[in-house]
């Protein structure tokens, strides 16, 4: 078993890794229009939609390889309707129109993405009435029904079927937007931020200063910026384990969601699994605990799965804030600086969305409408 790795990059189709780790491209811009700092997917998708959007010269740094942290190690489903139920309606809301753009992009860019049709199965603990209104793209199914959708399925009282959804392979993605997010550096670490009145002018990293006309701090958690007090953001980061079985020898018609998190089946058979939340556990390491909590939780829900070795299981830290929403903003008194962070467990679902809010604030100045929930100002900073 590949303990500490996870699944994707032993999937990924050829030529997506080489893309995630470039190194300093001998021609990177010091003095580029747009800098943003990070290369997880949000830090990705920002660069390339402001190059979308003709914001002049954009580059990217990232102090490792792209995606190294929980971009790169998340299950990757795009399912804005699961979350009707533990959100808030703006997030949900901007959840819908991330993934319809993602479509688009896709679209656009020749498949390049990848995006792929995906129909969720929601065990449920108890059975639900089966008039209850969740959503036109919501069902309440019975036993049978469930079973019907999914044979598969161990006895549970019932299931929510939930339409219109999607995945993505993440290193897939991330190599996508990495070709088309301008000038992208691997490897460069931010070691300070100088900031001369209301703007500012060098970033300094370990390649040397970079002097951007604006920049964008996509780094997961907010900076530290001592001349910025305002920019108090109450955030912690959440650890979660996953766990990949070897190819299975069956075939499931959808991807499913219980209490032990997330299920879902790679087309060479492979099953994911997981996504648990460790509050608390800092040690950076698989525990075998977990993953057989997992492994026991999918075995009740999937009966056939008990017998498939793991083939892989790796765990990742993701970064939340105290309300568990993200932060979309501009750095308070800061007139060329933005700041995304906290986006927890849906940054690949988020990124399309938050990536052009801030290629459309940037060009106009003008704060877009429908990120005004995710505002720095509700922490009271």
């Amino acid at each position: 078993m590949a303990k500490g790795e996870p699944v994707w990059r032993d999937t990924a189709e050829s030529g997506v890794l080489a893309g995630l780790d470039p190194g300093v491209p001998p021609d990177f811009d010091g003095r580029p229009d747009l800098l943003v700092v990070g290369g997880g997917v949000i830090g990705l998708t920002t660069a390339a939609l402001c190059s979308r959007a003709g914001i002049g010269t954009v580059a990217l740094i990232d102090r490792d390889r792209l995606v190294s942290g929980a971009s790169g190690r998340a299950a990757a489903l795009l399912t804005p309707e699961a979350h009707v139920w533990t959100d808030p309606p703006p997030f949900v809301a901007f959840g819908r129109s991330s993934l319809k753009l993602l479509r688009a992009l896709d679209d656009e860019w020749d498949g390049a993405i990848g995006v792929e049709p995906l129909e969720w199965l929601v065990a449920l603990p108890h059975a639900l009435p089966l008039d209850t209104d969740l959503g036109p793209l919501v069902d309440v199914l019975d036993l049978p029904a469930a079973h019907a959708a999914e044979p598969e399925l161990g006895e549970v009282p019932g299931a929510l079927r939930i339409r219109g959804q999607a995945r993505v392979h993440p290193l897939r993605l991330a190599a996508s937007l990495a070709a088309r997010a301008g000038c992208v550096a691997s490897g460069v670490e931010m070691l300070d931020v100088v900031i001369d009145g209301a703007r500012v002018t060098t970033v300094r990293t370990s390649h040397g200063d970079i002097h951007p006309g604006v920049v964008v701090f996509a780094t997961g958690v907010a900076p530290t910026l001592p001349e910025v007090p305002e920019l108090t953001v109450p955030q912690r980061w959440v650890k979660g384990h996953l766990v990949a079985t070897a190819p299975a020898p069956l075939r499931l018609r959808t991807a499913l969601a219980a209490v032990e998190g997330l299920v879902l089946q790679l087309p060479g058979g492979e099953i994911v699994a997981g996504g648990t939340l460790d509050e608390g556990d800092r040690d950076p390491e698989v525990r075998d605990d977990v993953i057989d909590r997992i492994r026991a939780g999918l075995a009740t829900l999937l009966p056939r799965t008990a017998g498939i070795a793991n083939g892989h299981a790796w765990c990742c830290f993701r970064p939340t804030t105290a309300d568990e929403q993200p932060v979309i903003d501009r750095v308070p008194g800061i007139e060329n600086a933005w700041v995304t962070c906290g986006h927890f467990r849906t940054g690949i679902l988020m990124a399309a969305a938050t990536g052009d809010v801030l290629a459309r604030w940037i060009r106009t100045g003008d704060r877009p409408a429908g990120v005004a929930s995710f505002g720095i100002d509700r922490f009271g900073g």
